[in-house]
C-alpha cells in the first residue's frame, strides 16, 4: 500500500512537472536540439567510417611502408654512407635510424593511431612489431624492425603520428553542439516570439485592456493574424461601447415609470390598501437593485488606479457598517499590514461576498479572515449555509444563473453578485474560489497577488 501511494505521489509530481514546463519554445527547442544533434551523430559515424578512418589507416600504411624500405636500406648500406643516410633521414623525414641499443618503454598514453601503424607494420615485415616510447626523450617512438639478422632501430617523433581522427571527432562534435545551440536559440525565438506577443495581448484584452494591439510586421502570415486581431479588439470595444450605450438608456427608460410608479404609490398610501402599497413598493425596490446590478455589471468595470491602503483598517471598517446592520460577521484580524490595490474593486467583491454569505446564511454568524501567504493576500469568507453542489462552483459566477431554476426570489438574489465579482477579479488580476467546507457552509477565498 504504501509503495503505491509513493508511486502515485512520484507519477504526480512528474505530471505536475510536465504541465509546468510544457511550453511551445521549450518543446520545440528540445525538438530542434534532438533532431539536430542526432543528425549531427549520424554525420560524424559516416564521416569516420567512411573518410577518417580509412585516411588514417592509408596515413599508417604508407608510414609502415617507408619504415620497412628505410631499413631494408639500412642494412644494404655500407658503412661509410650511414652517417650521411642517417642525416639525410633526420632532416628530410625527422626519423632517427641506428642499429645501437636504444633505452625504450611501454607507451602508456593512448594513441589511435599506433594500433594502426603496429598493423601496418606487420602487414609489411610479416611480424608482430610493438611500437615504445624513448625514455631519454618521451616525445620520441622507436621501432624495432628485424632485417638481416639484426635489429634496425627507426625512431621518429611525436608530430609524427598521423591523422587524428578522434580529435576530428570531438572538434567537429564541439563545433556542432555549439552551432546547434546557437541555431535552436534564434529558430525557437524567431518562432515563438509572435505567439508569445499574442499571448501577451490576448492576456491584455481578456484582463479589460481593449486598446491592446500588436505591431503588424513581420512575414506575411504574422502580419494577417496581427492585422485579424487588431480588427477583432476594435469591434469588441465598439459593441462593449454598444452594450453600455444600450443598458444606459434601458436604465434610464425604466427607471423614470419607476419614479412615476413611487410617486403615485405616496398618492394612493392609506390604511385600506397599505399591505398592496407595500409589496409594490417592495417590488418596485427589487426592479430597482436589479436595474443597478446589471449596470454594475456592464458599466464601471475599468480597471483603476491603485493606492496604498492597509487591509485591517479597510476590512475592518467593512465589517462594522456590517455590524450596525446587525448583521453577526466575526472579523479575525491577522495583521496583513498594506498593500497596494484598487480600494473600490475590493470593497465591491467582498460587499457582494458577505451578501451572499448572510443570505444563505439562515441568522449564523459569518467569518471573515486575511492572511497573507508567500506572495499574496488570502481574504476568506465562511458562511454556515447549505452550501453549493460541486458540479456548480464553477456555474454559479455566470451572470443571472441561479441554483433554483424557479429564481424564487426568496431562495436568492437576482444571479448577478457572483458574476460581477468574477469579472473585477479577472481585471485586477485576482483570483476567486468557492470551496465546499468540511463542517459544512461555502468557503469563498479571494487572492491577491502582491
Amino acid at each position: 500500500m504504501g509503495e503505491g501511494i509513493s508511486i502515485y505521489t512520484a507519477a504526480g509530481g512528474n505530471m505536475r512537472f510536465l504541465r509546468r514546463y510544457n511550453s511551445i519554445n521549450l518543446n520545440t527547442s528540445l525538438t530542434l536540439l534532438f533532431g539536430l544533434f542526432g543528425f549531427t551523430l549520424i554525420s560524424l559515424s559516416l564521416i569516420f567510417h567512411f573518410i577518417l578512418s580509412p585516411m588514417a589507416n592509408r596515413a599508417a600504411d604508407d608510414f609502415g611502408g617507408l619504415m620497412h624500405i628505410i631499413s631494408q636500406s639500412w642494412v644494404s648500406l655500407p658503412e661509410n654512407k650511414k652517417v650521411a643516410f642517417q642525416k639525410h633521414l633526420r632532416e628530410q623525414h625527422q626519423l632517427f635510424i641506428t642499429d645501437e641499443d636504444v633505452p625504450v618503454t611501454e607507451v602508456l598514453t593512448t594513441y589511435p593511431f599506433i594500433p594502426r601503424l603496429e598493423k601496418a607494420l606487420h602487414h609489411h615485415t610479416g611480424q608482430a612489431i610493438s611500437i615504445m616510447q624513448g625514455v631519454d626523450k618521451d616525445y620520441c617512438f622507436w621501432v624495432f624492425i628485424p632485417q638481416a639478422g639484426k635489429q634496425v632501430r627507426i625512431g621518429f617523433l611525436h608530430q609524427r603520428l598521423g591523422p587524428h581522427p578522434s580529435r576530428a571527432m570531438i572538434g567537429i562534435l564541439i563545433a556542432g553542439c555549439f552551432l546547434i545551440f546557437m541555431t535552436t536559440i534564434l529558430l525557437v525565438r524567431r518562432i515563438t516570439h509572435p505567439i508569445t506577443t499574442l499571448s501577451k495581448a490576448v492576456s491584455l484584452v481578456g484582463s479589460g485592456q481593449l486598446t491592446t494591439k500588436i505591431p503588424e510586421t513581420g512575414s506575411k502570415e504574422l502580419v494577417i493574424l496581427a492585422c485579424n486581431f487588431n480588427k477583432m479588439t476594435q469591434k469588441i470595444t465598439q459593441l462593449i461601447s454598444s452594450r453600455n450605450i444600450l443598458f444606459g438608456g434601458i436604465s434610464h427608460d425604466l427607471r423614470t415609470p419607476i419614479t412615476r410608479m413611487y410617486i403615485a404609490l405616496e398618492l394612493l398610501e392609506n390604511e385600506e390598501n397599505e399591505p398592496l402599497v407595500v409589496g409594490m413598493r417592495s417590488d418596485l425596490n427589487e426592479m430597482e437593485s436589479l436595474i443597478k446590478q446589471a449596470l454594475e455589471l456592464v458599466r464601471g468595470m475599468s480597471k483603476q488606479q491603485a493606492v496604498d491602503v492597509d487591509i485591517n483598517e479597510l476590512v475592518g471598517a467593512l465589517v462594522v457598517s456590517y455590524q450596525r446592520q446587525n448583521y453577526r460577521v466575526i472579523w479575525k484580524n491577522n495583521n496583513c499590514g498594506s498593500c497596494k490595490l484598487e480600494v473600490t474593486a475590493l470593497r465591491r467583491v467582498l460587499c457582494n461576498l458577505l451578501g451572499n454569505a448572510f443570505r444563505y446564511s439562515d441568522q449564523q454568524p459569518v467569518e471573515l479572515s486575511c492572511t497573507k501567504e508567500k506572495n499574496k493576500l488570502v481574504i476568506r469568507v465562511l458562511d454556515q449555509g447549505p452550501g453549493i453542489p460541486e458540479d456548480k462552483l464553477e456555474m454559479v459566477f455566470q451572470p443571472f444563473y441561479r441554483l433554483d431554476p424557479s429564481r424564487n426570489k426568496q431562495t436568492g438574489g437576482s444571479g448577478l453578485g457572483l458574476a460581477i465579482v468574477q469579472q473585477l477579479c479577472d481585471i485586477h488580476q485576482w483570483k476567486i474560489k468557492l470551496l465546499i467546507r468540511k463542517q459544512g457552509g461555502l468557503e469563498a477565498r479571494l487572492e491577491i497577488p502582491l
